[in-house]
């Protein structure tokens, strides 16, 4: 006959495990340095051979008017102007060339047909001060 105590009991059922792991993921909350932005309008873009990784766009509204999610809180973004870089260098080794040079045609595109775009942006990857675009979605 095997004999369990009350910790071993929780650790055979996965359910309370599960529970116990939420439960201490909301007692400490980690901030995301990921966020997804409110719908943007592309309304510049930039080509560089040696700065900035590249490439970059000027969204509006700008990167530090945008929220986080869920936390809610600003991103760490340049005020100094509304630039993001999508990195076409690979300089944060975060992307690839292809992937990074793809998303900056997405943002060319929707600059020239007017639509707007959702952006993830990483403040927490910066080129030259500007903060990473890790997504880019075209919106109907």
């Amino acid at each position: 006959m095997t004999i369990m105590n009350k910790a071993d009991a929780n650790l055979a059922n996965p359910t309370a495990l599960l529970v116990a792991f939420f439960l201490s993921a909301v007692a400490h909350p980690v901030f995301a340095t990921q966020g997804l932005t409110q719908e943007a309008t592309i309304q510049t873009t930039l080509q560089e051979h040696v700065n900035y990784g590249a490439c970059m766009a000027r969204i509006d509204p700008p990167p530090s008017a945008q929220m986080l999610s869920p936390a809610g809180t600003f991103l760490d973004c340049s005020t100094a102007d509304s630039f993001v870089t999508f990195d076409c260098l690979n300089t944060s080794g975060q992307t690839t060339k292809a992937t990074a040079s793809q998303m900056f045609q997405t943002a060319q595109l929707a600059m020239i047909t007017g639509k707007k775009v959702q952006l993830i942006l990483d403040d927490a990857v910066k080129i030259d001060g500007w903060c990473l675009v890790r997504r880019i979605d075209l919106l109907p």
